[in-house]
This record gives structure tokens, C-alpha cells and sequence, in this order.
């Protein structure tokens, strides 16, 4: 049983390009930009960014352009 429950961990395991200084959207409405300063993992062993869940969060470098925040449409 601990068998057949490992392989399909390894089947499910999400591989996430984030590293420390990107940018993540934030907040109610996902519109606030949140820079990484610290990545890890809570006691459950869900990855955590600045140690908030990541699941709270949208990856602005994987999103459209028109979804991005408006100061990084600016920048470019």
C-alpha cells in the first residue's frame, strides 16, 4: 500500500519555475505585487512563499499580458 501511494506522489508532484525575487499576485483580488524573499514548506508540506501558502497566490511571470500588473505592463 505505501508503495502504490509513493509512485502516485510522484505522478502528481508539480514542478513550479519560482525562485527568490520574482513577483506573485496577492491579496483579495490578486493584485497586489509580492516579491519572494523566502520559499519553504509548512508542516503539512505545502510550499510556502514569505510564509503564506503558496496556493494564495498567481505566478505573474506565467500569466498572459493582459492579466500582469500594470506596473509590470509599464516596465516592459
Amino acid at each position: 500500500m505505501i508503495k502504490l501511494n509513493a509512485e502516485l506522489l510522484e505522478k502528481i508532484a508539480l514542478n513550479i519555475d519560482i525562485e527568490v525575487g520574482d513577483i506573485l499576485l496577492g491579496g483579495r483580488f490578486k493584485n497586489k505585487r509580492i516579491a519572494i524573499k523566502k520559499l519553504g514548506k509548512n508542516d503539512i508540506g505545502q510550499p510556502t512563499v514569505n510564509g503564506k501558502s503558496l496556493l494564495n497566490y498567481r505566478i505573474e511571470k506565467t500569466l498572459p499580458e493582459d492579466m500582469k500588473s500594470a506596473k509590470t505592463r509599464e516596465g516592459k
